[in-house]
């Protein structure tokens, strides 16, 4: 598991790329790609939820996990750091060359250790994305997402992955989602308890919604 340490060090590292992001970006540290817009995930929040859905067995850390639109790469290093085996996806250029050069960083650093951290580029709806990375969209036993045309991802959910694959679905607003396909299990309603002024450029409240295909 993360100690909490390598958390406030992973929250550290990436509160200080959240402000580059500020002059970087035209609208600050939210990105329009051309098939969405990056807006980082709380991690503090994310890593609570987390936690829980590994204690609970939502999580099975043996299968690999897919951060579908992975922008800056900091879910992807956060499974990572909990020992599980993490894939990203991430169609924009520019960020997947940051999401990669954090991930280099975070591993010099000891955060990341013996667990895959690996970031591509693609578009997480097409096949050939998944052909690139020697993978089938079917091997992933957890597919995480931030709002990001989830529609689109739980119907491939529903096409392609094998049961009881699970589906995160981040989300700031409190209205539920259904999709033909998947279960949803619940929601976790998550405030975040980070004592990094982070928090203030991401939202301090966020559900996590955890959906299983049938």
């Amino acid at each position: 598991m993360t100690t909490i340490a390598n958390l406030e060090l992973l929250e550290t590292y990436y509160e200080v790329i959240s402000r580059k992001l500020l002059d970087k970006f035209s609208m600050g540290y939210i990105k329009e790609t051309n098939s969405g817009v990056f807006v980082p995930s709380s991690l503090n929040i994310i890593h609570q939820a987390f936690i829980h859905l590994i204690d609970t067995g939502v999580i099975d850390k043996n299968k690999p996990f897919l951060d579908a639109g992975c922008g800056d790469g900091r879910i992807v290093a956060l499974a990572s750091s909990l020992g599980i085996p993490a894939w990203g996806l991430e169609s924009d250029e520019e960020l997947v060359a940051l999401a990669k050069h954090n991930l280099i960083n975070l591993k010099a650093l000891g955060v990341i250790k013996e667990s895959a951290a690996i970031i591509h580029r693609g578009n997480f709806c097409d096949d050939k994305s998944y052909t690139n990375m020697d993978h089938q969209f079917s091997d992933f036993g957890t597919i995480y997402n931030y709002d990001n045309n989830a529609g689109l991802l739980a119907s491939k959910i529903a096409k392609e992955a094998k049961p009881k694959t699970v589906y995160l679905l981040y989300s700031g607003d409190e209205i539920k989602e259904e999709f033909r396909g998947l279960i949803f299990m619940y929601d976790l309603d998550l405030v975040s308890n980070s004592i990094n002024t982070s928090a203030a450029l991401e939202i301090p409240q966020g559900f996590v919604r955890v959906y299983a295909k049938e």
